[in-house]
């Protein structure tokens, strides 16, 4: 039984492969690591951003109560918080993959 891929992870496979990046194994699997850090910070700004006032509090109380919340809870989080969520997301990650493209282009 094959584990399936988290949205981030499988964001950062597809960047490498629009970009024909190839590296030995360990290094693909090492850039790969810092490119799915970049998108998961990127997206935590742009969310934490569209956040009012008592959204912002309630997901500071969130990370106070709960330090160890996992990923579907802190999207769960915001989706309920932020109307259009699902679209600024999609948004975040097209800029992201222009400026990716355009960075490896220069």
């Amino acid at each position: 039984m094959t584990e399936e891929k988290n949205p981030i992870e499988a964001f950062a496979d597809s960047l490498i492969q629009q970009a024909n990046i190839t590296l030995p194994e360990e290094e693909l699997e090492l850039y790969k690591n810092k490119l799915m850090e970049q998108i998961q910070r990127r997206l935590g700004l742009v969310s934490v951003d569209a956040l009012d006032d008592k959204g912002l509090a309630d997901y500071e109380k969130l990370l106070v109560e709960s330090p160890d919340t996992n990923d579907s809870k802190v999207q769960e989080f915001f989706s309920s918080r932020i109307e259009n969520y699902e679209e600024i997301v999609k948004k975040a990650l097209d800029t992201f993959s222009a400026e990716f493209m355009s960075a490896l282009n220069n």
